[in-house]
């Protein structure tokens, strides 16, 4: 089947603005209060089958303050239930805390799951860990981000170069081809972090009347993110441009230029889509998003992973998708999907 194509139920068109926002505001707190029922960061859905087969899914973090992790899980919930799999969902809190995330892969391995499903917090340091699943014959998929090794069965992702090539032109148009730019990129040594600035710098450097003053890391905080964009403003006030390229990224350097009062002369193009970066949309103060396929992610990571289970055969690499939304096409119907994406039951 087509990637979730058939999965992803959207908000009406004629939906108002309030609407909107009270309807992810409801995801949200649906999703908060799943986990406090659950009492821990790993949250297990069950299958009624008998040949029930259990999947870890690892992720960069379980907060379930962050939309994209929790839009994952729940395309990773729907792919269980639909093929006789048991679900363990965890995951450290924070992004940042890869030591907590290869603790809770090497507890996994000694579970012995049918599979294991990782979102590699980090290149190069997770990689041993996982490898040694593969060695103790479990089957791994990775997803979101890779990990240094070929070890993984199938690697199910957005094509992060291609989708910041995208939103790197969108930034060069909106600023007629010539200023000064900055990147506040999210966690230094992630694949989606070298990826995206990889891609955006592939476009925007092809201009030579576009200056790239410099990346600089958020560490996937909002807090920090907004502390690093008013020090640019402070410092550079002619600067024409920023891309953020994460949510937490996006979101920081959204409230930062709004709070300076510099939306009309600043433009910003980011990854991601919560509720904050499209009510920033909606204001003027972002002007475009890559918006990935998060759903589409868990659902393919958990059905991949149980097709490699049972021993049948997997597509090495499987490219989620993604979309340029605007305040000009972000109420059609298709990308209303992508927005707010609520799951079919």
């Amino acid at each position: 089947m087509a990637a979730g194509d058939n999965l992803i139920l959207g908000i009406g068109v004629g939906g108002g603005r309030m609407n909107r926002i009270t309807l992810v505001s409801l995801l949200i707190i649906s999703v908060i209060l799943v986990s406090i029922i659950a009492g821990q960061n790993n949250i297990i859905t069950k299958s009624t089958s008998n040949d029930r087969r259990t999947v870890y899914m690892i992720v960069k973090s379980s907060d379930p303050n962050n939309e994209f992790w929790q839009i994952v899980r729940m395309g990773a919930e729907t792919a269980a239930k639909e093929f006789n799999g048991d679900l363990v969902f965890t995951g450290p809190q924070s992004e940042t805390n890869i030591q907590g995330q290869i603790d809770i892969l090497a507890d996994a391995i000694q579970k012995k799951p049918a599979a294991i499903v990782l979102a590699a917090a980090d290149y190069k340091a997770v990689t041993p860990m996982a490898e040694k699943a593969v060695k103790e014959k479990i089957p791994l998929i990775t997803i979101d981000s890779e990990i240094d090794s070929k070890a993984a069965k199938s690697f199910i992702a957005t094509d992060n170069i291609t989708a910041a090539e995208a939103i790197g032109e969108k930034l060069a148009q909106l600023i007629n081809r010539k200023g000064k730019v900055a990147i506040v990129s999210h966690i230094q040594g992630t694949t989606t972090a070298m990826e995206r600035e990889k891609g955006f710098m592939n476009t925007v450097s092809k201009y030579k009347d576009i200056e790239i003053i410099g990346k600089f890391y958020s560490k996937s905080s909002p807090e920090e993110a907004y502390r690093i964009t008013k020090q640019i403003l402070r410092e550079i006030p002619d600067i024409a441009g920023i891309f953020g390229s994460n949510q937490q990224s996006a979101e920081g350097v959204a409230r930062a230029v709004n709070d300076s009062g510099m939306g009309r002369k600043i433009k910003i193009v980011a990854f991601d889509s919560s509720e904050e970066q499209i009510q920033y949309i909606e204001k003027g103060i972002i002007q475009a998003v890559a918006v990935q396929k998060p759903f589409n992610m868990g659902y393919l990571g958990v059905k991949t992973a149980l097709m490699a289970a049972r021993g049948e055969k997997v597509e090495k690499n499987i490219d989620t998708g993604f979309e340029i939304i605007t305040k000009e096409n972000m109420y059609s119907p298709e990308n209303q999907k992508l927005l707010f994406p609520f799951v079919e039951r």
